[in-house]
């Protein structure tokens, strides 16, 4: 979420920013007002006006939905939770915690106070609607009503990752004494509630609302994806949570040298040590890296001239690990910038590479013997994962 994402402002140390996709809400929500709603309203209304409502009414959706997060991030904020950043796209908005609630009643709180947010909104709006103004202000207040009525009740669905969903993981956490536990339920709810939405979508589609019914097709499917994605978090948590790269990564000291052509690079690294990134190393100190990418672009015919400090990706432009940091945190960010794998470097030293397959090989063998990490089983919480509330 964090790539093609603009940022708009800082509100208590919180970023608040847009997604691309959110464009195209923006649209599709201007549209549906300008062309549907408006015109049902308001029958003589200009074509231009109408549109002028629907943006205006799509702004103030969004701004309704950024209410709701901030609810949920201030709401973390009071109970002790840092939240780092607020994005708005496609199906509404995300707040993004930066640690996980150590208690069921911290995460109901959390939970439950966007809803309640979009509802008060909507009780604003109703009382403003009884002060006579223009009719087309009328239409958007009025639009403003239903949709926070909307938005804060499709919130308590009690799927997981829904705001409703966070409610009931709080409650069946609290019945049960495990988030993971409870995680594996309100999922399993969400994905439920994903799957009546992606079958309601395709009911609307055969009855003629093909735009309205690839809409609900589609966020039935975003739910049902961050649902399964909820349970295998809340497991690599449970399982990895103190694990440290030292633990896991491949000791490599035995990197490529930049002045070696690509057909030595081939012959010794790749073919002979079965690997598709290779360190470039000079004196034990890291240069650079090589991937099987880099290599295509290499033609054949010029392989034993090329060196690979002419193909490689220089050291200055590599995100690196320590061996003493998290396996979680080195997790996330191969997930985030889609990488394989990083390089572990102390000091001016490079140490080796930990890879996808180093952290899932680990976490498979904890899942298989039921090795539960040290600091999840020291407090309830640290199952948990970190937040991030979805209107």
């Amino acid at each position: 979420m964090t790539h093609n994402t603009f940022h708009l402002a800082t509100v208590r140390g919180i970023a608040i920013g847009v997604h691309v996709s959110w464009l195209v809400a923006f649209v599709l929500v201007s549209w549906s007002i300008a062309t549907g709603f408006a015109p049902q309203v308001l029958p003589h209304v200009d074509p231009l006006e109408a549109w002028a409502i629907g943006a205006i009414a799509a702004v103030l959706l969004f701004v309704s939905v950024l209410v709701h997060e901030l609810a949920h991030s201030f709401m973390a904020i009071s109970r002790g939770l840092p939240v780092h950043s607020i994005t708005l796209f496609l199906f509404g908005g995300v707040s993004n915690l930066t640690a996980e609630p150590k208690d069921p009643r911290t995460e109901f709180l959390i939970a439950i106070v966007g809803p309640l947010t979009s509802f008060a909104i909507a009780g604003v709006a109703l009382l403003l609607a009884s002060i006579p103004v223009d009719e087309r202000i009328a239409v958007v207040i009025g639009y403003l009503v239903v949709v926070n009525i909307l938005l804060g009740a499709f919130n308590l669905i009690p799927g997981f990752p829904l705001d409703g969903g966070r409610v009931f993981r709080s409650i069946v956490w609290q019945a049960t004494g495990s988030v993971r536990r409870a995680t594996e339920v309100a999922s399993a709810v969400g994905q439920l509630a994903g799957f009546g939405l992606v079958a309601w979508g395709v009911l609307r589609v055969f009855d003629g609302d093909l735009l309205g019914g690839l809409w609900t097709a589609a966020i039935g499917l975003f739910l049902q994806s961050a649902a399964g994605s909820s349970v295998r978090q809340v497991a690599l948590d449970q399982r990895l949570s103190s694990v440290r790269v030292r633990d896991v990564f491949t000791q490599d000291m035995d990197g490529a040298a930049p002045g070696m052509t690509i057909d030595q690079l081939i012959e010794e690294h790749i073919l002979g040590r079965k690997r598709r990134a290779i360190l470039v190393t000079n004196n034990n100190r890291l240069v650079g890296i090589v991937t099987i990418g880099d290599l295509q672009k290499v033609p054949t015919g010029t392989r034993g001239r090329v060196t690979v400090r002419e193909v490689m990706t220089a050291a200055g432009s590599l995100v690196t690990t320590s061996p003493n940091a998290s396996l979680l945190d080195v997790a996330g960010v191969l997930a985030q910038h889609e990488f394989d794998q990083l390089p572990v470097v102390e000091g001016d030293h490079v140490l080796g590479a930990v890879t996808r397959a180093d952290i899932m090989r680990e976490f498979e063998t904890r899942e298989a013997l039921d090795i539960r990490d040290r600091q999840a089983a020291g407090h309830i919480g640290a199952e948990g994962q970190p937040q991030a509330a979805d209107a």
